[in-house]
């Protein structure tokens, strides 16, 4: 209710003063925000989730209904799902941001930046989403995100800027890889139509989608004629565990005569990704250390741009036992499954999944309100180096208590028609269809395509 409270007071306070504010010493502030619904369907999915980013998932493989030897029936996901959905291509947000001159061109800049759910209006809360699912085949949809219901959970920033010198920021920042992502992937890094668009595993994370976003980073960039450079740096913060929980990242790019290319390389220690539990209102976790590298081009040509990219990560044995880093609860929840100090022996023997995608596509301008793109994601699960093969149930085999990764493709296939009526307000339609193969997506588990199309309206201010 604070949130709520503290939320409001911000907006009736620009809305009594005006969306943009500059004084005479060379400081403002600025209201801005995207409003962004859509009506679609969904073929396999679970109810809707109000407190889900997108409300609903496209992207995952769902899982068909199974009988036990004994015939116990565990429930699948058969039906599919039509509805009012946040964010066909954009996050709905609002945000305020601004500078202040500080002399000899140097600037004092913010940024606080909070996503929420349009049709309901509630604050994007995906650890809710988990927390109300406890198995993951049931009620709602639910799925892991950086957006956990934090008062300003996009971004958060204090920082300086110098047109010469560079940007450094404090705070909660995008991870190199998001900011990439929003600028090559083939049709806008739709939230609805994109792998990259809608999951920060694949599209800023590094395999791990909590990572999209860094609390407690330094980010400093700069640009110097055609080449851009910069890197991250997370601060852990875990008492006795000074690398716990920490991460950097390096990045840079050139942009020349209409070409662009864009590499990233990231790596953290005891990423934390959050999944269902098998008891309500909690959330387990298991954590990781990562690493990732991302490379991406682009070419315009005319009212035609191509795009294309490839990213590959890693997730590792974690450096330190879950229970090492002392927490207890995640995102106002609490965490469900931690062990003893004795059973995170087993945290160690987790053998290294690798997961490579590649992605190309462009987008033509048909006339200067109409554009047309369209999109192809190939997500490669690697097998895993303790792979054993698959149960009677299509199951992937456990070794000391970890589920190995087998070898894997999701085929995605995009296409987003967008008109704008003005460079604020835009409608679309837009469409995903996904193939899920090989071993990770045995069809004794799961559903072995899906498809999502929708239509919207998106406005800006």
């Amino acid at each position: 209710m604070n949130k709520k409270i503290i939320g409001l007071s911000i907006a009736m306070l620009f809305a009594a003063n005006g969306a943009y504010a500059q004084s005479s010493n060379g400081s403002s502030v600025e209201l801005y925000g995207v409003l962004d619904a859509a009506i679609g369907t969904v073929n396999h999915s679970l109810s809707g989730d109000a407190n889900f980013p997108g409300t609903v998932n496209p992207i995952s493989a769902t899982k068909i209904p199974q009988t036990s030897a004994t015939g116990v029936v565990t429930p699948g996901v058969n039906n599919s799902t039509s509805g009012m959905f946040n964010g066909g291509i954009s996050d709905s947000r609002w945000g305020i941001r601004g500078s202040e001159d500080l002399g000899g061109g140097l600037k004092a800049i913010f940024t606080l930046e909070s996503g929420f759910n349009l049709p309901t209006g509630n604050i994007n809360n995906a650890a809710a989403s988990l927390a109300n699912n406890r198995n993951g085949t049931t009620g709602t949809v639910s799925a892991p995100s950086s957006l956990n219901g934090q008062l300003f959970n996009r971004q958060a920033f204090v920082g300086l800027s110098d047109a010469a010198w560079g940007t450094i920021t404090l705070g909660r920042n995008y991870a190199p890889i998001y900011d990439m992502a929003v600028a090559y992937d083939p049709v806008q890094n739709a939230q609805l139509f994109s792998p990259l668009g809608f999951s920060g595993t694949y599209g800023g994370g590094g395999g791990v989608t909590e990572n999209t976003r860094q609390d407690n980073s330094i980010k400093y960039k700069n640009t110097i004629g055609d080449f851009r450079i910069g890197a991250m740096y997370k601060v852990g913060g875990v008492a006795g565990e000074s690398s716990a929980e920490s991460g950097y990242a390096f990045f840079g790019g050139y942009s020349a005569a209409g070409f662009s290319i864009d590499a990233a390389y990231q790596a953290y220690t005891d990423a934390l990704k959050e999944t269902n539990s098998a008891t309500a209102n909690d959330i387990n976790v298991t954590n990781y250390d990562t690493t990732s590298y991302f490379v991406a081009a682009k070419y315009a040509f005319g009212d035609a741009t191509v795009r294309a990219g490839y990213e590959s990560f890693t997730l590792k044995a974690p450096s330190n036992g879950l229970a090492a880093l002392g927490a207890t609860t995640i995102n106002g929840y609490a965490i469900g499954n931690i062990p003893t100090a004795a059973a995170n022996t087993a945290d160690f023997n987790a053998a290294n999944q690798t997961t490579d995608i590649l992605f190309a596509g462009g987008d033509y301008n048909f006339t200067s309100a109409f554009n047309l793109a369209v999109g192809f994601y190939d997500i490669q699960s690697k097998s895993s180096s303790d792979f054993t093969g698959l149960s009677a149930t299509g199951a992937p085999n456990k070794v000391n208590g970890f589920a190995t990764q087998p070898s894997g493709n999701i085929y995605e296939y995009s296409l987003l028609a967008d008109y704008h009526f003005t460079k604020r307000t835009d409608v679309y339609a837009g469409v995903l269809y996904s193939q899920y193969k090989g071993d990770a997506y045995s069809s004794l588990i799961y559903n072995t395509s899906n498809y999502i199309y929708a239509v919207g309206l998106r406005t800006k201010f």
